[in-house]
């Protein structure tokens, strides 16, 4: 009996200590989305991302990267391009928890360019590289 209730008492502290930790990973990315701070990594390890989200990050980095989109010429299908790929990885995100608001800040990084994109502030190439370069940080923050 005596075992049971050591055994018991390890494991509450065990799940009590993977709450504590989740809520404290849960409010530091809730700060760095208020803050407008950028993403991190998750105590030095990457997000654990859905097939889904994973699947459009990358196709937004193709889109990014296409050359047809060179030309500061095609700002607006640019943006429009992206701007379908963003609401197709909203729609089908399923993540959840700590992951989910780490996605949220980096995707706030991303929508803030985009903004810059759609305004046309800015040189064009240089918002395209700022866009190339925090889509691509996803590969980053996320596996």
């Amino acid at each position: 009996m005596k075992k049971l209730l050591i055994f018991l008492a390890v494991v509450l502290a065990a799940c009590g200590g993977q709450v504590n930790k989740e809520q404290h990973d849960h409010e530091t990315v809730k700060e760095q989305e208020q803050s407008g701070g950028s993403p991190s990594l998750n105590n030095g390890r990457k997000w654990k991302a859905d097939e889904a989200t994973r699947k459009n990050a990358a196709e937004m980095a193709q889109v990014v990267n296409d050359r047809a989109y060179a030309d500061a010429a095609k700002r607006m299908q640019l943006y429009a391009a992206l701007q379908t790929k963003i609401d197709t990885m909203v729609k089908q995100c399923t993540m959840q928890g700590p992951e989910h608001d780490a996605l949220h800040v980096w995707l706030t990084g991303v929508l803030g360019d985009m903004k810059e994109l759609k305004e046309e502030a800015g040189e064009y190439n240089e918002v395209r590289a700022d866009l190339k370069k925090d889509i691509e940080q996803f590969n980053t923050l996320f596996e």
